[in-house]
């Protein structure tokens, strides 16, 4: 139907982004309600030692998230509610996102062979790109559509921060840049805009799930108030999707190894550091976060047992979640023993969370300038396609849940 020469989706994308960019930004009073201004959720400590440590939050750490959208593709396998065995009991899908043989030199062979391997684990795909890819639309389109045919339930996801450094700082698309020559903010329409824009085209997708921004708790290093600005449009867009696909759950990811490192540095600002979770609610669908333990213990062994479990000191009972992402690497600071031994911990681990999906990192190990030896080696199978023993350990775990 239209009205006044457009559809109704139009004038409904139209709306959508005056409503959510004009909206005035009141974010001061969501500020002193939450009562996170100048508290210490941010210490410059913290940024230091993030900064300046060999973990997740380096620039090696951030190129591995973009891997699925530079090969174009990422799978996240999950599998059916378990009839028997403790992992069946406790972790209800497992994944883990594809990258193929050869990578970058890979063939299109590669590809096929990468979703084929991905399939013995699974049934979702998981698909992250950066919001500046020029053609993100139209790889994720054809990426949930190559989902389907191989029968794959897709997962998508935007990044709208950097991969650099501690992900503080806004990944925007050419044009966005070209046409705001100060401070890039949520606050300004033609930043909050053109993402709403990209969010919309996504939804019409239809994706079953659609997650509007990767670590986005990493922003809060650099400036709370973003980080308001950021949720007010996310809270304000989500009702939108909902209304192009009904369907599809919503929801935004967060770093775990972080919110470990605040929680042992203030114990009695769990509470507080728990506000850049509840921000976002009650807009989300689900809870996702990501986890690379190997910075912070030499051995899977040296992980206590409720280092996944004290996310419930965030969450509540009742929330869906997810792992996006999670891994361990075969070099560098790993192995491929300690790689399986971290697969294999994986279900008592998971124990008393009970995720819905844990994503496993990486397929084949891959080779890119500035990607150091840890994130480039936590694939479960060689560059060359070699399979690690890890490949089978978490084969091994999926086929156990199924």
């Amino acid at each position: 139907m239209k009205r006044n020469g457009r559809t109704f989706t139009q004038e409904l994308e139209s709306e959508a982004v005056l409503r959510v960019s004009q909206e005035g930004m009141s974010v001061a009073k969501a500020s002193r309600d939450l009562d996170i201004h100048g508290s210490s959720l941010v210490r410059q400590a913290e940024v230091d030692e993030i900064k300046g440590g060999s973990g997740p939050w380096t620039t090696e750490g951030r190129v591995r998230t973009a891997l699925g959208s530079i090969c174009l593709c990422g799978l996240l396998l999950a599998g059916s509610p378990v009839i028997g065995g403790i992992a069946g009991n406790v972790l209800l899908g497992t994944g883990v996102a594809l990258t193929p043989r050869n990578f970058p030199q890979h063939t299109p062979l590669d590809v096929s062979d990468m979703f084929l391997l991905g399939k013995e684990a699974g049934d979702f795909a998981v698909f992250i790109y950066q919001w500046s890819e020029a053609d993100l639309h139209r790889v994720a389109e054809d990426m949930l559509q190559q989902s389907r045919q191989h029968g794959l339930t897709p997962i998508v996801a935007v990044s709208p921060t950097v991969l650099g450094g501690t992900r503080s700082e806004y990944d925007v698309p050419s044009s966005v840049r070209e046409r705001v020559k100060g401070t890039l903010s949520f606050s300004n329409e033609l930043v909050s805009g053109p993402f709403i824009e990209t969010a919309i085209r996504l939804a019409k997708l239809q994706p079953p799930y659609l997650c509007l921004a990767t670590e986005i708790n990493f922003l809060a290093f650099k400036d709370i108030q973003e980080y308001l600005y950021f949720a007010h449009v996310y809270k304000k867009l989500y009702p939108v999707i909902k209304e192009i696909s009904p369907d599809t759950k919503v929801f935004v990811s967060f770093q775990w190894d972080y919110f470990q490192i605040m929680d042992a540095s203030e114990p009695d600002a769990i509470k507080e550091h728990s506000k850049l979770i509840e921000l976002f609610r009650p807009e989300l669908d689900l809870v996702a976060f990501t986890s690379y333990p190997a910075g912070h213990f030499s051995s899977p062994v040296e992980i206590p047992r409720d280092y996944y479990a004290n996310v419930f000191r965030h969450l509540r009972k009742s929330d869906e979640v997810v792992f996006m992402e999670i891994g361990w690497p075969t070099r560098g600071s790993g192995s491929e023993e300690s790689q399986r031994a971290f697969i294999q911990r994986l279900p008592e681990l998971m124990q008393d969370v009970k995720p819905s999906v844990v994503a496993w990192s990486l397929l084949h190990d891959v080779r890119l300038p500035g990607l150091g030896e840890d994130l480039g080696s936590t694939g479960l199978l060689s560059n060359n396609g070699s399979k690690k023993v890890g490949f089978e350990a978490f084969v091994e775990l999926a086929r156990s849940i199924r």
